[in-house]
């Protein structure tokens, strides 16, 4: 690709790929200062605010400055954009016969991207050889990776970007994967732009085949006690990297064992490691969402895991790893709720739709899933508009009555969806029926109870999410929590009692209007899934009345409706009367646990042991005696198994307390 073609890929997000926002707008600002003293397919000189800028045909990457600057300064950038409107001084050579060679494709940037294709284009095309000798001792880790991708098309280029490690790389249309623009941690480049590669040829359905792939069969008996034990030592020395100023080390060590083939056999605890990884990330660059008391209670629950695996290496519930057996059950009358897609850490993906039994009240869930480089083609999206027991897509049976004359069930509650079995839609439901149903919760209370009786206890607290039905009062405006990055609700129930409702950022498209909706709407399906020492309880979908039936937003896919006139005039009496009133917060009483586990990370700074023994005595006359025995220990000596023991004790207390025991 001439120099030309390459300038004008770069559009604006790649800029800001290439160096950040801010220097964009300083670049763009100066634009009106430079000069162009040559332009051609070979190169370009430019004069910008007195500073001479270079660059060749190679790219903006190689290109040079004489400010005092290091690496990419905003000269660069503004010179890129001033040639993005510039014709060059001369076409690009063509070819000749003395020279065929000149403009062939190399094996890294094939014929795709050689001319005007798109940055995915030319990764398609791109061979599994080259592709694999790019990634080199990262492949395995590579395609790990890949299945927890988020895939960003832009123009000709796309962004791949990754929550653990955070880092994003850019493909430009036309550049070698060596080109691509990486932001991350910088010992993680490699890996992070050949997951990148790999994670846009999945999407676009290439076959792994000619990639020497690690098996896509999990071993089922979870990590051998060699490496349960690498684990553990790991977890014990990140207490002084990350508290006393190496949180890097232990940054990248968890990474490098969450995306080991042996974890990966175990998903709940490749799960663990990838969040440690990130939270010692947050620690390194002092990140304001960094907070050592609830890395203490990471480390820990991680910690007990282990040593659980330990006794027991093949238990599903501690691996994570679901091995269902489905038999067949008498037929079924199910109400159809709502439809969510989901991705795990380890790159598995899927869909689940939520049931009822109204005779049981009891939820069966029904879920359509592939393991993470598994079926490239298959994503939530398109499981939700394919059909599904027979019914031409998922919206098809949301909202209405279902019949099962064949279901198989699993021991867990759990629907098959094998091909064979067919479904039978009997008509809407009836949003009256709906309401009055025992399964409609209306009061918080209640909805801790239902939450306390089937999550479970200790580390087999389960990890799936649990469907509610609720009917709010009425749901506030959200707000950003800028320490766990996501959007909240809160929702009232009729005792004015509240529950916070959350979402994170990129699910907020669908989500606008959600407090425009109660008081109307028949009720809101949730999914509750406990997340360190938090129960997040997540919108799936909302059931309005409609006639005689209900109609079904599933708000992962379709947008909430801005609501009626009606609705938004209730709305904003509400809202009146609560600023004049004042507002019915629930204030944030994190307990005295919570209090012992932020001391603890402290105690891991700098140790007082006169600090442990007031915490020790103060557990004691609380009667938490088994806490205060811990406290007491911890004064007199502090091994990492010790604190981490404590601050295990710590968590299930917080958790207790937030599921109401």
């Amino acid at each position: 690709m001439s120099l030309p073609d390459l300038i004008a890929s770069f559009d604006d997000a790649a800029l800001v790929a290439l160096a950040n926002k801010g220097l964009l707008r300083r670049a763009t600002k100066a634009t009106g200062e430079a000069e162009v003293l040559h332009y051609d397919a070979g190169g370009a000189d430019l004069t910008i605010s007195g500073q001479s800028v270079t660059i060749p045909a190679a790219g903006p990457q190689s290109a040079t400055c004489d400010c005092p600057a290091p690496g990419m300064c905003s000269h660069i950038l503004t010179a890129m954009l001033v040639l993005r409107d510039t014709p060059s001084d001369t076409p690009a050579p063509a070819p000749s016969e003395e020279d065929p060679q000149e403009k062939a494709p190399t094996p890294e940037m094939p014929l795709a991207a050689t001319a005007t294709a798109t940055a995915t284009e030319g990764l398609v095309a791109l061979k599994a050889d080259v592709l694999q000798k790019f990634a080199g001792a990262d492949l395995d880790g590579a395609m790990m990776l890949a299945g927890s991708a988020r895939i960003e098309n832009r123009g000709q280029n796309a962004q791949v970007s990754f929550a653990t490690p955070e880092a994003s790389v850019t493909f430009v249309a036309g550049q070698p994967l060596s080109a691509a623009l990486y932001k991350g941690p910088a010992t993680r480049k490699r890996l992070v732009v050949a997951a990148g590669a790999i994670a846009i040829r999945d999407r676009a359905g290439v076959a792994r085949g000619g990639i020497d792939t690690p098996s896509s069969k999990p071993d089922l008996t979870g990590p051998d006690q060699p490496m349960l034990t690498e684990i553990a030592t790991a977890l014990e020395a990140a207490i002084s990297q990350v508290f006393h100023g190496s949180a890097q080390l232990a940054q990248e060590r968890f990474l490098d064992l969450a995306i080991s083939a042996k974890v990966q056999a175990a998903p709940r605890l490749t799960g663990q490691l990838l969040t440690l990884s990130t939270l010692s990330g947050w620690a390194e660059v002092g990140d304001i969402r960094f907070e050592g008391g609830r890395y203490l209670a990471a480390l820990a629950q991680a910690y007990a895991l282990v040593k659980a695996l330990a006794q027991t290496p093949d238990d599903p519930a501690l691996l994570g790893v679901v091995r269902r057996s489905y038999a067949p059950a008498p037929p079924m009358d199910l109400w159809a709720l709502g439809a969510k897609g989901w991705t795990s850490p380890n790159g598995a993906r899927g869909l689940t739709l939520y049931l009822l039994d109204p005779r049981t009240s009891e939820f069966h869930p029904a879920t359509m899933a592939r393991g993470a480089g598994m079926d490239a083609g298959f994503t939530p999206a398109r499981a939700y508009a394919n059909p599904f027991w027979g019914v031409p897509s998922v919206p098809g049976l949301t909202g209405n009555v279902v019949t099962l004359e064949h279901p198989h069930l699993s021991p867990d509650g759990r629907l098959s969806t094998a091909d064979k079995i067919t479904a039978q839609v009997n008509g809407p439901l009836s949003p009256a029926r709906l309401q009055d149903h025992e399964a409609c919760i209306r009061n918080w209370g209640a909805l801790r109870a239902t939450l306390r009786n089937r999550i479970g206890q200790g580390l087999r607290r389960g990890a799936s999410p649990l469907p509610a039905l609720i009917a709010p009062s009425r749901i506030d405006e959200p707000y950003f929590d800028d320490i766990s990055q996501r959007y909240r609700w809160r929702a009232q129930d009729l005792f004015g009692a509240v529950v916070e409702l959350s979402a994170r950022p990129q699910d907020m498209d669908h989500l606008t209007h959600l407090h425009l909706q109660f008081p109307g709407a028949a009720a809101l399906l949730i999914v509750t899934t406990l997340i360190g020492d938090e129960l997040l309880h997540e919108p799936v979908a909302l059931l309005r009345p409609d006639g005689l039936g209900l109609t079904t937003t599933n708000l992962d896919f379709q947008p909430a409706p801005e609501g009626g006139i009606l609705t938004r005039a209730k709305g904003g009496l509400l809202r009146g009367l609560k600023h004049l009133r004042g507002a019915e917060l629930a204030t944030h009483d994190s307990g005295f646990a919570a209090q012992v586990l932020s001391h603890l990370a402290e105690q891991c700074r700098h140790l007082q042991p006169d600090h442990l023994a007031d915490l020790a005595r103060g557990a004691e006359a609380r009667q938490f005696l088994l806490l205060a025995d811990a406290l007491d220990r911890l004064r007199q000596d502090q091994p990492p198994a010790q604190i981490l023991a404590t601050a295990y004790l710590c968590h299930e207390m917080i958790v207790m307390t937030a599921l109401g025991q």
